[in-house]
């Protein structure tokens, strides 16, 4: 179990809710570890290895959710159509997912594969193919560019990262895709009422 442990997410000092979380991880044996990621900087690509004239962005984050609204400001950026693959998920084959406190099994944050109080994980699991994914299936074929293209949304020119454009347009898909794009609170929108978790 992974654990975001940093001002980005509880700014309070003290014990927080993830510090919980961790002790009680602990006493139950629980293998669990804590994220902590830096507020993005710009690097010289000379010190970072990188090839020479590209901006490289340090701190790791990744530009979903909350990132790709609060910390993008300021950061370098690409030509959209140049956002063709997903870096960082290997959507087509997946070894791993997240499930979150409504049932939503994730793929990567907040793109689901279906809810495990609907359906068992197993069948959730046996049936995902993400070529029939509406999300999924253009970003395995051409990466955040193609899930704009497919879908004809709105867009800037530029955007940070892959992980920026993807979130973005998922945004913008929610209402068409309600199920496959939850839960609401990863793109800023209106929370799921307590009752139901």
């Amino acid at each position: 179990m992974s654990v975001s442990d940093e001002a980005f997410h509880y700014d309070e000092d003290g014990i927080t809710p993830p510090k919980r979380v961790l002790a009680a991880a602990e006493k139950l044996g629980i293998a669990c570890s804590s994220i902590c990621i830096q507020k993005p900087t710009l690097e010289d690509p000379a010190e970072s290895g990188a090839r020479r004239g590209l901006p490289v962005i340090g701190g790791g984050a990744l530009f979903r959710g909350r990132a790709a609204e609060k910390l993008t400001d300021g950061l370098p950026r690409k030509p959209w159509e140049e956002l063709k693959t997903c870096p960082h998920e290997d959507l087509a084959s997946p070894s791993r997912i997240h499930v979150d406190c409504y049932g939503n099994v994730h793929l990567c944050q907040g793109v689901s594969m279906g809810n495990l109080w609907t359906n068992p994980l197993s069948e959730l699991i046996a049936r995902y193919d993400a070529n029939t994914h509406p999300v999924c299936g253009p970003l395995v074929c051409g990466g955040p560019a193609e899930l704009v293209r497919a879908y004809g949304i709105e867009h800037r020119a530029d955007y940070v990262d892959e992980c920026h454009l993807c979130y973005e347009a998922r945004r913008a898909l929610i209402e068409r895709f309600p199920d496959l794009l939850a839960p609401t609170q990863v793109y800023g929108l209106a929370s799921v009422p307590r009752e139901s978790c």
